[in-house]
């Protein structure tokens, strides 16, 4: 196997990682609050899935820096750093961080955190798949702001609709 499968199979884990915890993180959520509290087995269970969502999202930062180094010197391809989707991505994989590190202090409104790190995830993975995109990056990432939104929105029905 090659350097570039390597690290492109290093991206994709990171993805995985990254969008099951995201999911599930929210599938633990109702389920521990259903019940009225969140018990010792079920915070344990919920530290793991947020140890594996970090796992993921140090993947997924240093494979693609590292595939963005590779098409520039190596391939003589600068794509990534002239593309819109990468560049949205890059911003993704910001929110990701600080919303992660700004939910850990209790500094952001938990459907808004939640919202941002299920939105940033897909959509990240939804890029990451999308190989012609056509849109412009001002374009994308209206996109993306508007589903982080949508999705809160999405999340609080579903929420409410379980903790009935």
């Amino acid at each position: 196997m090659d350097l570039h499968t390597i690290l492109i199979f290093l991206h994709i884990a990171g993805t995985i990682l990254g969008v099951g915890g995201a999911t599930l993180a929210e599938v633990f959520y109702i389920s521990a609050v259903k019940d009225g509290g969140v018990d010792a087995s079920e915070k344990r269970l919920m530290h793991a899935n947020y140890t594996m969502i970090r796992v993921g999202t140090l993947l997924v930062a240093l494979s693609g820096f590292a595939l963005v180094l590779w098409w520039y010197f190596i391939a003589n391809n600068p794509w990534p750093l002239e593309s819109g989707k990468v560049w949205v991505k890059n911003i993704i994989l910001l929110v990701i961080v600080v919303n992660a590190i700004l939910l850990s202090r209790r500094l952001v409104p938990f459907w808004l955190g939640a919202s941002l790190s299920f939105t940033s995830w897909w959509g990240a993975a939804l890029l990451g798949v999308w190989k012609n995109i056509s849109y412009s990056f001002t374009e994308i990432l209206i996109g993306y702001i508007a589903a982080i939104f949508i999705i809160a929105l999405i999340l609080g029905s579903i929420r409410k609709i379980f903790l009935k």
